[in-house]
Formats: C-alpha cells, structure tokens, sequence
C-alpha cells in the first residue's frame, strides 16, 4: 500500500510550502503537485490512473480534490468503486477507519440529493416557462429560409458565416440545412 501525498496551488493560493510540509509530516512515499500555472504538471486524473487497490491518497485540504460538491462525491465513488482511500489533513478525515468510511456514505447521498434537486429545479423551471407561453429549443425556422440557405450556399457559393449573418441563424443551422438530403428537404418544404 502507498500513501500518495496531492498538492493544487490557485490564482488565491500559488505557496504549496505549507501543504508540502504537511504531507512530508504525514509520510506521503510520493508527492504530486498540480499548478494551475503549469498544464504540464500532473492532474489528479493522472495521479488516480496510478494508484492500486488499498492505496490512499492525503491532502491538506478537501477543496483541493474538487471545485464542487458534486465533483467531490463523483470523485468519492470512484475511490470507493477503485477501493482507494483518502485523507485529508485539515478535514480529520480518514477513510481507512470505520468513520472515514461513513463519510464515503454520507457523500454518496450528497451526490443523489444534489442530483435530485437539480432535476427538480429544471423541471420546475420549464413548467413555469410552459405556463407562460415559452417553449424550450431552438426557434423553428421556416421553408423560406431553408430554401434560402441552400440557394446561398450551392448557387451564390457563398460561405458559411455569410448565410449564418445572412439569414440571421446560427452556423450550425446551416450546415444541419445544407447537408440535408433532397427527400428530407422535399418532406421539410410540404410541412
């Protein structure tokens, strides 16, 4: 078993000294370091990718794993689905002990909690968009601008984001139209 030590240094937090020495303290047989000036350095992805069953990895401060709770008990999963352990200094937080496992529960709810209450918010929120006329997508375009789309493109031969300013949709609007074949299009103009 290894003990992998994890330091993240921010645009608010560029010293890792502090967490260094604090995960030398610990015994960490490795220390990786991901700086967010550095895209060379090392993620967690890679350090995890590395990482055996039974091995733990220690950071100074939970936040470091994660910018949000959701990332964090995703993360917390996938500890638990690769049976790594974690533990994080500041946090008294060990998962290695039977308490440190309840907090791979009680994340895990997190995480259903959080997912359910999203989904309840964007239901709730396209109900009341419904209820007020609005329907969610992209607005329908009209067999006019089909046709004029087309027409710009293969006989005008003229480009993409001049047919997009042109017809006032979007890029990807055009190429879904151009690329059409000529039965969709014909099934499309009797609509």
């Amino acid at each position: 078993m290894k003990i992998y030590g994890y330091i993240r240094t921010t645009i608010t937090d560029e010293n890792p000294q502090p967490q260094m020495t604090s995960l030398q303290e610990f015994g960490c047989t490795e220390i990786f370091h991901e700086d967010y000036l550095k895209p060379e350095s090392p993620s967690l992805d890679d350090i995890l990718d590395q990482m055996e069953t039974g091995d733990a990895l220690v950071v100074d401060q939970l936040y470091r794993l994660g910018k949000s709770t959701r990332q964090l008990a995703d993360l917390m999963l996938r500890f638990q689905a690769s049976q790594f352990d974690l533990i994080c200094l500041t946090d008294n937080i060990d998962t290695r002990d039977s308490a440190g496992k309840l907090y791979f529960q009680w994340m895990n709810q997190m995480a259903s909690m959080e997912r359910a209450l999203l989904k309840e918010r964007t239901l709730l929120g396209l109900s009341r968009a419904r209820q007020k006329g609005k329907i969610g997508g992209r607005p329908k375009i009209d067999a006019e601008t089909v046709q004029k789309i087309r027409f710009l493109f293969f006989e005008k031969k003229e480009s993409i984001q001049t047919i997009a300013t042109t017809c006032q949709v979007s890029i990807g609007t055009c190429y879904k139209y151009i690329h059409l074949s000529e039965s969709e299009i014909a099934t499309l103009l009797q609509k």
